[in-house]
């Protein structure tokens, strides 16, 4: 388990990810594709491969979340955390992206973020 933190690690210091300031708290955001184990940066958000993940990075915590293959939707979530790009409800955010935490009690805490310029 070690070795894949420290691979993806390294894959984060290799890529400049884009940043976003969510409440205060800074969080680097990369999206990879990963249907053949090649880890690709994603070019298209509108075109990801269906292994596609997102690394959240932050001094909290590091989070690796798969694509969700809810259709219409551009959402990476664990079932725990979630990081939307896309839905149904607001359409596109690049800039704004959902953050969330599912909490044990059925709640959802939400995150206020927005792309640092």
């Amino acid at each position: 388990m070690n070795f894949i933190s420290i691979v993806f690690s390294l894959i984060l210091m290799i890529q400049y990810p884009s940043t976003f300031n969510c409440e205060g708290k800074q969080i680097a955001v990369v999206v990879r594709n990963n249907q053949n184990g090649d880890y690709s940066l994603a070019q298209d958000l509108e075109n990801l491969d269906k292994g596609s993940f997102v690394l959240l990075d932050s001094v909290e915590r590091r989070l690796m979340l798969p694509l969700s293959f809810k259709a219409g939707e551009i959402t990476f979530t664990d079932g725990k955390w979630l990081w939307s790009f896309k839905d149904n409800v607001k359409g596109l955010r690049v800039d704004q992206p959902r953050y969330a935490k599912y909490l044990p009690d059925g709640k959802i805490e939400e995150y206020c973020c927005q792309r640092n310029s």
